[in-house]
């Protein structure tokens, strides 16, 4: 009777240390995740990471799944084992959203390395058809003069797109302290001289009770939302992406993005995508120009619950 391809790997003493050993000897830094999962470690392209792990297992009849896992750069399969890529700058930093980023950046990066491509984003009621795109850049660092955009399609014309990217559960648009710190401090003042809200010293900060939230007005939703650089230029895209969320059509020529919405415009602000300013405690703020361990951001209308008191600025 045959041999199961497990049964080799069975008897072969293939096991999980072995897996790693071998990663280990490639020069990869190793997480294990479970009896049946390692992740490496890399700062590089993971999708070219994986294409080479697999190559390099190809004796055990490795393959590089790109819809494998739950991750959106997909996985290389050994038999019944998994090897994953994490990016090594992120880790523990994914509330940031980097790895969202990362997303777009490696799959787009993945289908450009033979050429140009053409690339359609969708949110199924609006789409964003680009010609001949050749690269994409992570520009998410650079925050200078209000850019908002995480990441910049390139087209072979030298023109070049601006996308934010935020994820599907993402409530808050930005960190608004700076911003609108000036502003949050009279309306605390106010509401605390009206006895609407308590502040209580504690521990060389002071909380409020209950946490404050003002509607935002066109022009601070267009400062926090699309900042100086996307509004005519680019867009805000909002998704949770998946490797089956980058898919080339039949002519191998057009690679399809779906996303879950497309914000472009200011009309797109409404409803759970209204934008409120929350000043809430952070003990963490203790430099806070509002008060001490006061701080505000810039959210969705989702984060604005019973608890929370609205009022006009």
């Amino acid at each position: 009777m045959a041999k199961t391809f497990t049964q080799f790997m069975e008897e072969a003493n293939i096991s999980v240390d072995y897996i790693e050993t071998r990663l280990f000897k490639m020069g990869y830094t190793i997480k294990r995740d479970s009896s049946r999962m390692v992740s490496v470690l890399v700062d590089t392209n993971r999708i070219d990471a994986l294409q080479k792990i697999a190559k390099e297992f190809a004796d055990l009849k490795a393959y590089y799944d790109p819809n494998k896992g739950s991750s959106s750069v997909g996985a290389v399969v050994v038999g019944s084992f998994t090897i994953k890529a994490r990016p090594a700058s992120k880790q523990g930093k994914k509330s940031a959203g980097l790895d969202n980023e990362d997303a777009m950046i490696d799959n787009i990066k993945m289908f450009v390395k033979g050429g140009s491509i053409h690339v359609n984003i969708t949110d199924g009621k609006k789409s964003y058809r680009y010609e001949d795109v050749i690269d994409i850049k992570g520009v998410g660092g650079d925050t200078t003069d209000r850019k908002k955009a995480d990441v910049i399609l390139v087209l072979k014309s030298a023109v070049e797109i601006p996308i934010s990217i935020k994820k599907d559960n993402a409530e808050m648009w930005e960190s608004a302290d700076s911003y609108w710190a000036a502003i949050a401090k009279k309306i605390v003042d106010r509401e605390e001289a009206n006895g609407t809200i308590t502040v209580t010293p504690k521990g060389g900060v002071s909380a409020i009770t209950p946490s404050i939230a003002i509607k935002a007005d066109n022009a601070e939703k267009k400062a926090v939302v699309f900042g100086n650089d996307l509004l005519g230029k680019g867009f805000v895209v909002v998704r949770t992406f998946r490797a089956t969320d980058f898919k080339l059509d039949e002519s191998g020529e057009t690679l399809n993005i779906t996303t879950t919405k497309i914000i472009d415009k200011m009309t797109d602000l409404t409803g759970t995508h209204e934008i409120y300013f929350l000043i809430r405690n952070d003990s963490s703020r203790k430099g806070s120009k509002i008060r001490p361990g006061l701080r505000v951001l810039a959210v969705n209308a989702t984060r604005i619950n019973k608890n929370v008191k609205v009022v006009t600025k």
